[in-house]
């Protein structure tokens, strides 16, 4: 229910619902309030879904949440037990693999996760659990991909987690366990709030090591061409914003 609810509610379906209903009641109304009420809903769902594919815009969102700057890509040591990276997407049965292989994000944040671990030599660690009964935990997944592709070991993964609050509180277990205080966290820069927050509400001290921080558009007028990608980059950011609403009011 939760899955359909955010998928209906969220950029671009939620848009679409604002556009249908409001064209539907503008059809079926027979009172003029109703109708100007019924016009203002379609023209504000067809608005919106407009300005949310914009570069700029998606940008002005995702900034708000890159709050949290980049560690010197020369660093040889960080003040932190573990590296932890939180797994994103999965890419099911690409058939030129024939497996389960990592999504675009869970790429992004295991090179980034190895790249940490082998210039510290701090042990890996990557959350992710079961998200459908016929398939493997992601973390397995992206262990695989880490070992295999970069060359880089895993020292244990988390397998149970399906959501950042999850993955906070089954890290924060396994670190009580092994006797770590303080993880170095992986993951997109716009994804890092939410994240610090769930991991220090489960008692972590938190090392943000953030990731694919998104750029402003190079000119003006490149931000202003509706895109695909800056519609799903909305939604990612308005995602996050409510997400990280959420966890205050359910806490």
């Amino acid at each position: 229910m939760k899955w359909l609810l955010e998928n209906m509610l969220m950029p671009p379906a939620g848009l679409y619902l604002m556009v249908l209903v409001g064209l539907i009641m503008r059809w079926r109304a027979r009172r003029p309030l109703l109708r100007r009420l019924a016009t203002i809903l379609a023209a504000s769902g067809a608005l919106l879904s407009v300005a949310l594919s914009l570069p700029l815009v998606s940008y002005l969102l995702l900034d708000g949440l890159q709050r949290t700057p980049s560690l010197d890509p020369a660093v040889e040591s960080i003040d932190a037990d573990v590296i932890v990276v939180l797994a994103g997407d999965v890419d099911c049965d690409p058939p030129e693999y024939g497996s389960d292989q990592p999504g675009p994000l869970s790429q992004l944040r295991c090179r980034y996760g190895a790249r940490l671990s082998r210039q510290t030599g701090l042990p890996l660690v990557i959350t992710g659990g079961v998200l459908r009964p016929d398939r493997r935990p992601v973390s397995h997944v992206l262990r695989d991909y880490v070992e295999n592709e970069l060359g880089v070991e895993v020292a244990w993964t988390e397998d149970d987690a399906r959501t950042t609050r999850g993955n906070a509180r089954g890290v924060a277990r396994l670190m009580r366990e092994r006797g770590y205080g303080r993880a170095a966290v992986v993951t997109n820069a716009w994804h890092m709030p939410r994240s610090v927050e769930a991991f220090e509400r489960e008692g972590v001290d938190v090392l943000p090591a953030p990731t694919g921080a998104h750029a402003a558009p190079s000119r003006l007028y490149q931000g202003l061409i509706p895109r695909g990608r800056s519609m799903r980059d909305s939604s990612w950011a308005l995602h996050e914003y409510v997400g990280m609403l959420w966890y205050r009011v359910s806490n």
